[in-house]
């Protein structure tokens, strides 16, 4: 079995070489459905597991809009604050339901003001590009951790002797780490929102 600390390390490099998507970097003109789900498919083609992953389809668009999680185009385009809201939801949408999106959305898609709506969308898609790179700035420390975690762990993988049991029980352990993130989400949405 290949090391556990060496598994981390490939997947923390994996990590890193994920792509941010700077707001200099979304178009700043209005883009027709096919042009959006194009420009997705481009910028977010890193994070795809396979191949043949879907990153943002026109359903999957079609469907925050009726889930009233996403402004609807006007005359049918897309604006740099659309795009800046696909890019957060694509990412969240892994983690939290669409229900809970919705909820962590909803003051700003609340507000009247379409200028207002826009400032705020920016300033917060700002922010989370500064946590996306925060996180993989930290991304090493996140990674020592995990060592340390499966460390603290191993007596209980290495009680087993097969390499399957093995591997099976180091993705147990990530999966239980990523319960553990995503139920602090959960809380704090449900406390603060």
């Amino acid at each position: 079995m290949i090391p556990l600390d060496k598994i981390i390390e490939n997947i923390t490099q994996q990590m890193k070489a994920s792509g941010i998507i700077e707001i200099d970097n979304i178009p700043n003109i209005d883009l027709y459905m096919d042009q959006v789900t194009t420009f997705m498919d481009k910028a977010l083609g890193k994070n795809k597991r396979y191949e043949e992953d879907k990153i943002l389809t026109k359903t999957m668009i079609n469907n925050y809009t009726k889930a009233k999680i996403f402004p609807a185009p006007v005359k049918k385009k897309y604006s740099r604050t659309h795009l800046m809201l696909l890019i957060m939801i694509y990412h969240l949408k892994s983690v939290l339901s669409i229900r809970d999106i919705g909820i962590l959305f909803q003051p700003v898609l609340s507000v009247k003001s379409v200028e207002e709506q826009e400032i705020l969308i920016k300033n917060i898609y700002e922010g989370f590009t500064k946590l996306q790179l925060a996180t993989q700035q930290n991304i090493q420390t996140s990674a020592e951790g995990m060592k340390a975690t499966a460390i603290y762990s191993k007596d209980v993988i290495e009680e087993y002797e097969d390499e399957k049991s093995k591997k099976i029980l180091l993705v147990l352990l990530l999966v239980i780490r990523a319960i553990s993130e995503k139920q602090l989400a959960e809380k704090v949405l449900d406390l603060y929102f």
